[in-house]
């Protein structure tokens, strides 16, 4: 038996509609940055179900995806998982969130504005 090597890949391809409008927002380096929901539909046993992704888009792309996108609209991407954790204060105490989600390096339109 040919010993074959294992790869680890980190590819995620989906296709759906924003649930909210874009809004472009800038991190304190002045780097641009989307963050949308993704609404993909998929039928599992004749039951339609659908799987809300969060999505990041950085720099150039979100400046373009600002511009093209809308609620509603329908789009492909390309990314990758990313595992994010962050802290969330209240009253007394500290509530840690993990979470994960695709961070888009290409995206094709279906609709525009």
């Amino acid at each position: 038996m040919k010993k074959t090597q294992l790869w680890n890949e980190n590819r995620v391809y989906l296709a759906g509609r924003l649930t909210e409008d874009p809004v472009l927002k800038y991190t304190p380096s002045k780097v641009p940055f989307l963050r949308v929901t993704l609404a993909v539909n998929l039928v599992v046993k004749n039951k339609k179900e659908t799987l809300y992704i969060p999505v990041v888009i950085w720099s150039e792309l979100a400046i373009e995806c600002s511009t093209k996108l809308s609620k509603g609209s329908q789009i492909r991407i390309e990314g990758r998982l990313v595992n994010r954790e962050y802290t969330f204060s209240r009253e007394t105490e500290e509530i840690k969130y993990k979470t994960v989600e695709v961070v888009a390096h290409k995206i094709e339109f279906f609709e525009e504005k």
